[in-house]
């Protein structure tokens, strides 16, 4: 069926055994000094076996000081080469091949990540994101820097990559050189195109003499960097084709930089629709003859032939893709298209983790980064496990710990699986959260995992059972303060209104929070009822989301006109209206038909004293622990299994 995406094709001299790419991304399981770990091997590993044609590894720096993320790898001097050559070497035993990308970061780090060294760029702009000011690079460190990424390039050729991909997209150093938003020089590297592509120009000949006219070497471009006084699409495509006269021997499309639209950020949250690159790809695949790679929020085998045989592109990347389901190739090529699982676009493991400084996860597979830790082999010592709960936390503990080959039985008290995630995925931009229920629902299934749904434990039942192990996923509940008037018969909570038990009344709507559950709702709700108001006590909404996420729906609840009140401290829930104290602590009432109660959730554990006196084993994880999210409740029900 997927007859192209696993034809083979060549990108320059090397046959590249299938169409699918995985992109670059950053891991953080590499060393400050840029040495890689048997952790980023393994996590490389899993991909090979699973089947991808190419791999490009993440940003590899150019020099001690061009890094945008502490632990990223590099090849900036001899002593990194032995390892790189492990990674190679493990690859090309599953017929993969594998391209070393290199880069810069330029204005796009900070001191903090970058051994305490100003960041530079082509002038001194800013980035919005990070609000560090960059220093002006100078001539002389530009002609040092070219001669940086050729050595780095002569490493990588050394190591056993198949290829190089110059990084020249997404607002980093040479994207930046590129674009007009960035670079504001008179010199010779500033003003025109000719004298703005100077920088790659010298680049790709710095790399091209030290690796061989044989040797791949692709560039990755933005092909619209979304942002007023940024490079157009237009000379993108000048770009393209500038790119194949310089002798690249493919061209990698992309899109943005860090100070882009949230909608249209470098790695696309889930609001953002599929493939969205896809007509700026063909564009520049109608113009040129070397190989064209489309990637961004692409997450289906068969999206990704469609697009091949559309003429989108020759290969396409699933970066995300590839975290979620290492082996998604594999499964897409047996047919088993209800076995993988796809990614979701939340972003919180692999995209808010490196804001945080630490080592990317995925929330769909909590397994990535953890691949030298367990191979997941079958147990010596078999256990009765009961887990109880059939939110996202439950479903992995159980998947899990069946795969290890415990003897498994979830228990779900109502009457289907998916616990905050059944509501969760109503909002806008988050219906593809059902498609994490329902694979996690099909694999326990394929395990022959008995599910008990409208099944409420007990004292009695537990001591029926008799397991060797409990794992407690009960998950939280709604908060509900002490409020006069919070049991109104006109107060519900979000859940209830997002799954349709209630409908809301014709009239003016008041969301009591304004966390990421309240904004949500106010949207959902907003479509249909034009007045509609989130209070909030703090300073601003939002305040538990990611900075991409918050963007788009910020922007969602403007375009829906929801009026927002901050600093605002609800006081009185009636019949006629919602009383706060504003920030001068005056008395506000404003008129609801309908109160919406989205003041949080708190943790829901009725059970851990019952189980610990039928068995020794339990485990409490989730929303049972701390109120929290789905990302940490998958890894918890995975540490969980692992640890039985």
């Amino acid at each position: 069926m997927l007859d192209t995406l696993f034809s083979p094709k060549k990108i320059g001299s090397c046959q590249i055994p299938n169409r699918l790419v995985v992109p670059a991304m950053v891991t953080n399981f590499c060393t400050e000094d840029g040495l890689i770990t048997d952790r980023f091997i393994k996590y490389i590993e899993e991909k090979a076996k699973g089947g991808w044609g190419l791999i490009i590894t993440e940003d590899y720096a150019v020099n001690e000081n061009a890094k945008g993320y502490r632990f990223i790898p590099g090849l900036y001097n001899d002593g990194q080469i032995e390892g790189n050559k492990k990674l190679t070497e493990t690859v090309h035993q599953y017929g993969s091949k594998i391209f070393c990308q290199i880069y810069h970061p330029g204005r796009q780090s900070t001191h903090f990540v970058n051994g305490g060294v100003q960041p530079i760029a082509p002038s001194a702009t800013m980035d919005p994101l990070l609000q560090e000011m960059p220093r002006e690079i100078t001539v002389e460190e530009i002609h040092q820097i070219v001669k940086d990424f050729g050595e780095c390039a002569r490493r990588a050729k050394e190591s056993g990559f198949d290829g190089i991909e110059i990084h020249a997209a997404h607002g980093y150093l040479i994207s930046e050189f590129l674009s007009p938003y960035t670079n504001k020089r008179v010199d010779e590297y500033g003003g025109c195109f000719d004298n703005r592509a100077r920088f790659l120009d010298e680049v790709y000949t710095a790399v091209r003499e030290a690796v061989g006219g044989d040797f791949p070497v692709i560039v990755r471009i933005s092909v619209n960097e979304y942002l007023l006084g940024g490079r157009t699409e237009a000379e993108s495509f000048v770009l393209a084709r500038h790119c194949e006269e310089l002798g690249f021997d493919g061209v990698h499309i992309s899109n943005g930089m860090y100070a882009s639209p949230a909608l249209r950020q470098i790695i696309a949250p889930m609001f953002t629709e599929h493939a969205f690159n896809m007509q700026g790809a063909q564009q520049v695949k109608e113009l040129l003859t070397v190989p064209v790679i489309l990637t961004n929020r692409i997450n289906d085998p068969r999206m990704a032939d469609t697009l091949i045989k559309m003429g989108k592109a020759d290969f396409i990347g699933m970066g995300r893709g590839s975290l979620a389901d290492p082996y998604l190739p594999v499964k897409a090529q047996n047919g088993q298209f209800g076995e993988i699982r796809y990614c979701i676009g939340c972003l919180q493991g692999c995209e808010q983790k490196l804001f945080e400084g630490t080592s990317i996860t995925c929330l769909v597979n909590p397994r990535i980064g953890r691949e030298y830790e367990n191979d997941l082999h079958p147990t010596q010592s078999p256990k009765k496990v009961m887990v109880i709960g059939g939110g996202p936390g439950g479903l992995m503990a159980a998947e899990t710990a069946a795969k290890v080959g415990h003897h498994v039985a979830l228990y779900e008290k109502n009457s289907d699986l998916g616990g905050q995630f059944k509501s969760a995925a109503y909002p806008i931009g988050k219906g593809e959260l059902a498609t994490v229920v329902s694979s996690l629902r099909q694999s326990l299934q394929d395990l022959q995992v008995p599910i008990h749904l409208n099944t409420e434990v007990t004292d009695k039942l537990l001591e029926a059972e008799q397991p060797d192990a409990v794992i407690l996923a009960t998950g939280a509940t709604p908060l509900v303060p002490k409020i006069p008037g919070i049991d109104s018969a006109n107060v519900f909570t979000a859940e209830e209104v997002l799954l349709g038990k209630i409908q809301v009344k014709p009239g003016p709507v008041v969301v009591c929070g304004g966390g990421e559950v309240g904004g949500e709702v106010a949207q959902f709700i907003a479509e249909s009822h034009p007045d509609v108001t989130i209070l909030e006590m703090q300073d601003d909404i939002l305040n538990d989301m990611m900075v991409f996420t918050r963007r788009c729906l910020v922007q969602y609840l403007q375009d829906a006109h929801v009026k927002v009140r901050t600093r605002a401290k609800v006081e009185n829930i009636g019949e006629e209206g919602v009383t706060y104290s504003d920030e001068s602590g005056e008395k506000v009432t404003i008129p609801a038909t309908t109160v919406i109660s989205a003041f949080g959730y708190r943790a829901y554990n009725p059970l851990e004293d019952t189980a610990k006196n039928v068995c020794d084993h339990v485990t409490v994880i989730g929303g049972a622990v701390k109120a929290g999210n789905a990302l940490t409740a998958m890894a918890e029900g995975y540490k969980a299994a692992l640890n039985l």
